[in-house]
């Protein structure tokens, strides 16, 4: 069995800122040992009994967002050739190895004859997009410098870092691992707080249904209830709650008022995160704020149940467009659209990349060598956007 990693400190300041009975009783014996690592599949407490949903969710991004770094879960090549990351500052590079089954990315300033070396713990990101990677010191959390990028399949500056410089310094605090994980427990020491060994990576079933052990106990002594006992089922939530449920990661950066990790689903987010004052708020970024880019949606606003999971099913990976699309029709007729004449059968599939098309982010910058990049991402403002529909509609025309 792989040792436990290392603890966290933190500081004050970055803390505030920042179903058989026999398996389900042995899943959840499995599940409180093994706390600290992505439960495998088959010893998740919830398969004994939702093994068709269990078997889809583990291939959600949401379930992979987070996972102890091994040789499946890093994304990027440790390859000789594709290694490397230059930068635009002479001599200085990063290097990335594997060595006796661990990783470890190296920066180098050859001018100066200097390197330093941490080793990759913990991935963040499924890799459907890009992942990046941090490491324990002193029982800190860091981001590394280095993350890979999905699109282009190479290694980039991680966000937030410069390029040409070798900085290991940027802290990950708590709130950023309340989206990328279930739990991370906190304990004060020495007038510090500080992560524990007790945290489990990935999005996992509780985040969304609660803690499940008192469920999973009552099922295991009354195999014949179906009621499910002692256990949330989003989908009975008023739509504000059902929204509160996906805002507490998709909601934009939000000041706390509460602990990370005590909100419970059902709740009301706006006790736990600052809500967004509608005088001072920015326009939605795409990256982060999908439940404020949709509350501005005409679509939305005319509704009184159009949310989240109308549209989303989270227990499932959801690439293909057409099923999207299908839900728009569901209150659209095709035939009552200005240009249906000239769209034509198009139209089934266009709803989604006409009506909400990827857009650049302005919280996520990419620095390379040679330019700032930013990634783009489907916007949730439901809308009409006459110059992506012109080019959508010319590019038909050339097929």
């Amino acid at each position: 069995m792989k040792t436990p990693p290392r603890r966290r400190v933190y500081a004050n300041r970055a803390i505030t800122h920042a179903i058989s009975a026999a398996l389900c009783l042995l899943a959840a014996a499995v599940t409180r040992a093994f706390g600290q690592r992505v439960v495998a599949a088959d010893a998740m407490p919830c398969k004994a009994c939702h093994e068709k949903i269990v078997t889809t969710f583990v291939q959600t991004a949401h379930f992979q967002t987070s996972a102890e770094a091994t040789a499946q879960s890093i994304k990027g090549s440790f390859a000789a050739g594709h290694n490397l990351l230059r930068t635009r500052a002479d001599g200085i590079y990063f290097k990335m190895e594997q060595r006796k089954g661990a990783f470890y990315q190296t920066g180098v300033d050859s001018a100066h004859s200097r390197a330093r070396t941490e080793r990759i713990d913990l991935v963040v990101g499924s890799g459907r997009r890009g992942q990046s990677y941090l490491y324990w010191r002193n029982g800190l959390l860091f981001e590394l410098p280095v993350s890979y990028l999905a699109g282009i399949d190479q290694w980039i500056n991680s966000p937030g870092y410069a390029d040409g410089e070798i900085d290991f310094a940027r802290v990950i605090v708590p709130r950023c691992l309340e989206c990328h994980s279930t739990s991370f427990k906190l304990k004060q020491e020495r007038r510090a707080l500080q992560y524990s060994r007790d945290y489990e990576l990935g999005v996992a079933c509780e985040k969304c249904h609660g803690d499940g052990n008192r469920h999973v106990q009552y099922q295991a002594s009354h195999p014949a209830e179906v009621s499910g006992k002692y256990i949330i089922n989003p989908a009975r939530f008023s739509r504000e709650r059902k929204l509160d449920n996906c805002a507490l990661c998709h909601s934009g950066l939000r000041e706390q008022l509460r602990p990370p990790f005590s909100y419970q689903p059902g709740e009301r987010l706006d006790d736990y995160l600052l809500p967004h004052s509608d005088r001072d708020a920015p326009i939605p970024d795409v990256h982060g704020d999908q439940v404020g880019l949709l509350r501005r949606s005409k679509c939305f606003r005319s509704s009184t149940t159009l949310s989240c999971s109308t549209c989303h099913d989270v227990h499932r990976p959801q690439r293909d467009l057409a099923p999207f699309a299908s839900k728009c029709l569901g209150c659209h007729q095709i035939g009552q659209h200005p240009m249906a004449a000239k769209i034509g059968a198009r139209m089934i599939t266009s709803c989604i990349d006409c009506h909400m098309p990827n857009q650049r982010s302005h919280a996520i910058q990419i620095n390379t060598p040679t330019t700032q990049s930013a990634l783009s991402f489907r916007t949730h403002a439901i809308g009409i956007y006459p110059e992506v529909a012109a080019t959508i509609l010319q590019s038909g025309k050339q097929r």
